[in-house]
């Protein structure tokens, strides 16, 4: 029986692979996260809120930039595993990722703003001809996630205007010149005197994540906090 069993598993696995929740790697049938991603290196308190980096991490002495939102965190950095599930999932068509990947975003929420009440969350855009060729909007599948689970209102309320140059290709000091003005209020939004959680994947500089808040505070906002799933440090 133990080789039928072990050969069935074979042939299940090479058929339909089981893979981590976080980073899509394949595993073991009985697990749902994979050894590094359950060991991934979380950030721990206390934080700087200009960075979302532990304040051992933090080098924001050296960034003259003030960011436009009032605060940045996310659960992990990215490297390893997780920069490997953030890949993964808009690279190799694996929107499914983001459900743990928001539910874990969440988690961070509810420890870093327990005392902020949010009005709504939303996320960073993209164009609509990229969003079409990719399938999905990975920023907004994690809004959506997070917005479920802390019990928010989720909301579009924002466009992107132009196409911009990819940020991962950008110097840190070209990040901000190349998001600037790149974002719009969607029609028919509403966000005056709100506060709002906004959402992305990941956060380098801030330029993006900057360029947005400063948008939604251009037409009323509130407050903009800022949630990603990895910080680059």
């Amino acid at each position: 029986m133990s080789i039928i069993k072990s050969a069935f598993d074979i042939f299940k696995t090479a058929l339909f692979p089981n893979k981590c929740c976080i980073c899509g790697s394949v595993i073991e049938y009985d697990r749902q996260l994979c050894d590094a991603c359950e060991n991934a290196e979380r950030i721990k308190p206390p934080i700087c809120l200009k960075c979302g980096c532990e304040k051992a991490d933090c080098i924001c002495k050296k960034d003259s930039h003030k960011p436009e939102y009032k605060a940045v965190i996310a659960p992990y950095y990215y490297q390893d595993s997780i920069a490997h599930g953030i890949l993964n999932c808009k690279m190799n068509d694996l929107p499914v990722l983001t459900k743990a990947q928001g539910a874990e975003i969440a988690k961070a929420v509810k420890t870093f703003y327990e005392l902020v009440d949010f009005d709504c969350v939303s996320y960073i855009p993209m164009r609509r001809y990229d969003e079409k060729y990719r399938g999905f909007n990975q920023s907004a599948l994690l809004a959506e996630e997070v917005a479920g689970i802390c019990g928010y209102e989720y909301k579009a309320l924002l466009v992107k205007k132009h196409r911009t140059k990819m940020q991962k290709r950008q110097r840190a000091e070209n990040r901000y010149v190349n998001m600037y003005n790149a974002f719009d209020l969607a029609e028919n939004a509403d966000v005056a005197d709100k506060t709002i959680l906004l959402i992305d994947d990941v956060k380098t500089t801030g330029a993006t994540l900057s360029s947005a808040a400063l948008t939604l505070k251009a037409y009323g906002a509130k407050a903009v906090y800022c949630a990603v799933f990895a910080i680059v440090k």
